[in-house]
């Protein structure tokens, strides 16, 4: 199983959600940083082949009702113009 990788888009929001967008496939979430950190098993999957794997520990934890943490490690500045 793969994993989403969401990374934050330039919105102005002035609410705490935002949005945020997978780096490999391209879905979008409208969805605080929190919700990213803590999404379920059916919502973290990613078809795309260049996502992370989940390992297999994680994946465990995650279908005994646990989350999974679906932020790229550059959330803050991978939609950044350079």
């Amino acid at each position: 199983m793969r994993k989403h990788q969401f990374a934050k888009i330039d919105c102005n929001c002035t609410r705490r959600a935002t949005h945020l967008k997978c780096v490999f496939c391209g879905v979008m979430e409208y969805r605080s940083l929190d919700e990213a950190r803590r999404m379920s098993l059916g919502q973290a999957e990613c078809q795309h082949g260049d996502a992370p794997q989940v390992p297999p520990q994680e994946r465990f934890r995650a279908m005994m009702g646990g989350t999974l943490d679906c932020l790229a490690p550059d959330y803050d500045t991978h939609f950044k113009p350079d």
